[in-house]
């Protein structure tokens, strides 16, 4: 795992604002009036079960970004694993792929290892938002490695977004929003998304980018 990390810390120390996928890339803007997002530099939780359209809603605070101009970064579990997310699948959701770099963290690299991915990334600087996959998956001890990142995503002016399961309490105090993904039928095939907010230390009222209604994968219900 020591080698995975070095050779990715390699990769993302060359890898500047504009650079990744050969330029930067500007999504369609929203109408006027859309919500007005997550805030920067903070770390963001993002939980739901597997059926709530956790996925949707990070990709949106992901393409909230690659609409301000920056490259943005989804650290992923294995392939195979419950709930795995693949690119194609954030393609769909309308995120450009060439701005995006999509890092699987082995299953048996433990809970550390997502944590140190997460570390190398913001220290570049390079991304206008990260969304790390913890889902299913026990967090490292204590608080420290929080307070790394809660430094690293201030300082690089980062949405870092962690994506946790339905049940249990916040990652810690020092995440600064937490959310909770609903997921609404409208009819076969169509879904609504909203999310609720359960913890806010910001004072701004944090908003879900992006539309609230969306087409659901071939053969949903």
């Amino acid at each position: 795992m020591a080698a995975r990390v070095l050779e990715l810390h390699h990769w993302a120390t060359r890898v500047g604002p504009g650079l990744l996928g050969g330029g930067v890339f500007r999504a369609p803007e929203l109408p006027s009036g859309r919500p007005a997002g997550l805030p920067r530099g903070r770390l963001l939780e993002l939980a739901g079960g597997a059926d709530a359209s956790r996925t949707t809603a990070a990709a949106q605070v992901l393409l909230e970004s690659q609409r301000e101009g920056d490259p943005v970064a989804w650290i992923a579990r294995a392939a195979g694993a419950e709930g795995a997310v693949y690119p194609p699948d954030l393609a769909a959701v309308g995120l450009d792929l060439e701005a995006l770099l999509f890092v699987e963290v082995p299953a048996s690299a433990g809970p550390a290892a997502t944590a140190k991915a997460t570390e190398v990334l913001l220290r570049t600087g390079a991304f206008g938002a990260l969304a790390v996959d913890l889902a299913g998956a026990a967090p490292p001890r204590g608080d420290a490695w929080l307070g790394r990142l809660a430094t690293l995503a201030r300082d690089k002016d980062c949405r870092c977004v962690f994506l946790t399961g339905e049940d249990g309490a916040s990652l810690g105090p020092l995440i600064a929003t937490r959310l909770r993904a609903r997921r609404r039928r409208l009819r076969p095939g169509r879904f609504a998304l909203h999310a609720e907010i359960l913890k806010d230390k910001t004072g701004c009222l944090p908003e879900l980018p992006g539309p609230t209604r969306y087409r659901g994968p071939e053969g949903m219900p």
